[in-house]
């Protein structure tokens, strides 16, 4: 029998504020549990996207404050947000216990823009 277990709310919370896709998940985990230093490409064999899509997901967490730019696009893990890495030791065993329900739950939200786009046209649909 399996049991329903409600994903812990901070994660939750970390996962709807902080993180765009499954992808830049992943490469955040990778940057966190590595250690190291990494670029498009070599991050790109690991997340199974382009090398250009993943040059995006890294400045994107790079904008989000959770990795760095050492040198030209090398990038690296920045826990000044969570110095001791608890809740990033939060997220990486919420998703290893539950890959689907979190991937699920970042694929199942609406992003702002579309929400933007269907207001508008409520909007427009009133008036």
């Amino acid at each position: 029998m399996i049991v329903a277990v409600d994903l812990p709310k901070d994660v939750l919370r970390f996962l709807d504020e902080r993180i765009e896709s499954v992808p830049h998940l992943e490469a955040l985990l990778i940057l966190w549990e590595s250690g190291s230093v990494w670029d498009s490409s070599g991050m790109a064999s690991r997340i199974y996207l382009s090398v250009s899509a993943t040059n995006g997901v890294l400045q994107d967490l790079r904008r989000a404050g959770l990795a760095v730019m050492r040198d030209e696009g090398q990038y690296s893990y920045d826990g000044i947000w969570d110095e001791r890495s608890v809740m990033m030791a939060r997220v990486a065993q919420t998703y290893r216990q539950n890959v689907t329900r979190v991937t699920l739950r970042i694929h199942g939200r609406v992003s702002a823009p579309v929400l933007e786009f269907a207001r508008a046209f409520d909007l427009k649909k009133e008036q």
